[in-house]
């Protein structure tokens, strides 16, 4: 058994897909909010939860520009595309997936997690050159998958050269549904089975709560006894792989590795990266922004060394400049730390 940080660990060999994510080079794409399953555990926000709207990462899209504007702000090597559930539109989702292999070449890994498929969505999608495709089956017929449309869909897909794994939440107390999945996945000669640590969101809590499931402490949003279930399903499965991801992976090695990334790209000559990072800079609010700025300009602050941001209604300085500020200008002049989120580069999205 192999391990990674935040208590993730694995078996056999880490899917192409997941060792991208951990090193924070994939885009998650989500494509619509849009899904015909009722998962009790779907963690979704109000926002994204059965809307018809797209998001690259943390920012809403317009259009497939926006993503690949997103995708070269991280330095993308790879896509993951989400839902709802992708092949709903998978007409929509194969077009999306056009457009990034024209852009960043067939090296740029795609994958793509799904409740559904017919036959005619999952060619659509291959042939316009997924690499990967992760199924979600319903935890009621984890027991039944030899007798289920799954293993239809699975031959689909191998028949048409994808690599085929299931990916799932952990869910506490369901040891021999979760064993039967594995079973079944083993038997199938899948590539991986991905069990993710169930989570409590704003949406579901009342559904688990519902279901007798706990958190596991006040700092994590981890369900009680999901972690142990995983990591036990690996330990089971020496020959297989067997895939766990933590909440604390997630969120601690993943996403702080793509703001990484974004932080290199985004930063402006005067800000400062931390390792964390997050992004330190001046601010200036209070006014109107070309005032501000013109007023900077005027007690001989150059040009380079300060951006308007008209999205946040402020002006951006070199952080290294507020204390020399203070009381020459009759505005709010303070020092923060922030992560490089999609609206902290809004004012490039726009070309301000």
């Amino acid at each position: 058994m192999k391990s990674l940080p935040g208590k993730s660990v694995y078996n056999g060999h880490l899917p192409l897909g997941c060792t991208m994510c951990a090193k924070g080079a994939k885009m998650v794409l989500f494509v619509s909010g849009i899904c015909d399953a009722k998962c009790f555990y779907c963690p979704l926000s109000e926002q994204k939860k059965m809307n018809d709207v797209m998001f690259a990462d943390e920012m809403p899209l317009a259009n497939m520009k926006d993503a690949i504007f997103e995708a070269k702000m991280i330095q993308a090597t790879g896509t993951g595309i989400t839902g709802g559930d992708p092949l709903k539109f998978y007409e929509r989702t194969a077009e999306y997936i056009k457009i990034l292999k024209e852009e960043f070449g067939d090296s740029h890994h795609i994958h793509l997690y799904t409740i559904s498929g017919s036959k005619e969505a999952i060619e659509t999608v291959a042939k316009a050159c997924l690499d990967e495709i992760r199924f979600h089956p319903p935890e009621e017929i984890w027991r039944v998958m030899d007798r289920s449309i799954f293993k239809d869909r699975i031959k689909w897909s191998r028949d048409m050269g994808m690599s085929v794994g299931i990916e799932v939440p952990s869910l506490p107390g369901r040891f021999e549904d979760t064993r039967a999945l594995i079973d079944f996945s083993r038997k199938m000669d899948l590539d991986f089975i991905n069990l993710n640590e169930l989570e409590f969101s704003e949406t579901n809590y009342e559904n688990l709560l519902g279901k007798n499931y706990k958190i596991k402490n006040d700092v994590e949003s981890g369900a009680k006894d999901s972690q142990k279930l995983a990591i036990d399903m690996v330990k089971e499965n020496p020959d297989f792989t067997v895939h766990y991801c933590s909440a604390s992976f997630k969120d601690g090695v993943q996403l702080k590795n793509r703001l990484k990334r974004r932080a290199k790209n985004v930063a402006k000559p005067y800000d400062i990266v931390t390792k964390d990072g997050t992004i330190i800079r001046g601010i200036i609010q209070g006014g109107p922004v070309e005032e501000m700025a013109e007023a900077l300009l005027n007690i001989g602050i150059p040009k380079n060394e300060m951006q308007i941001n008209k999205i946040k209604r402020r002006v951006e300085i070199a952080p290294w400049i507020v204390d020399d500020l203070k009381g020459k200008l009759d505005y709010e002049i303070y020092q923060i730390e922030e992560y490089p989120t999609w609206d902290a580069i809004e004012v490039e999205r726009v070309k301000i």
